[in-house]
């Protein structure tokens, strides 16, 4: 089996993007603009699922291709990548809380208030960043 650099190299562009959209939404409005404005609110959420589910795809293609190993679902996923190896099992566990949000707001299980959404990721998207590093220096080790 064969990992598709150029695929996850396009991943990781995509998070970095949507990383830095975030970035600048919880940078450029305070909390209270933000809270009353149901837009930011809406489009942070939308960008959370995207880069869960990007990371999601990085993942799975690194764990079929790259160790023939199958998940099933996004949870499982980013839970593996740490087991693994791929990430580090501290980065893995601080980006589940976004793995099991995507699946929230996908499947409405449960509602996160927007207080607790806007801390979540004001506190955390730069783990965002730190995915991509990890993802990096895991195609360094493998030296593919």
């Amino acid at each position: 089996m064969k990992l598709d650099k150029d695929r996850i190299e396009n991943y990781l562009r995509d998070i970095k993007l949507r990383t830095g959209e975030i970035e600048n939404l919880v940078n450029n409005y305070s909390q209270n603009e933000i809270l009353s404005q149901k837009w930011i609110i809406r489009g942070l959420k939308y960008l959370l699922i995207e880069i869960a589910e990007i990371m999601a795809n990085t993942l799975t293609h690194i764990l079929a291709k790259g160790r023939g190993e199958s998940v099933t679902g996004y949870v499982e996923t980013i839970i593996k990548a740490g087991e693994t190896g791929i990430i580090s099992k501290n980065l893995a566990n601080k980006l589940k809380p976004f793995f099991d949000f995507r699946n929230s707001i996908i499947h409405r299980y449960w509602i996160i208030s927007d207080d607790k959404l806007l801390a979540l990721v004001r506190d955390n998207y730069k783990d965002f960043y730190n995915f991509i590093e990890e993802i990096e220096k895991y195609f360094k080790r493998i030296k593919y």
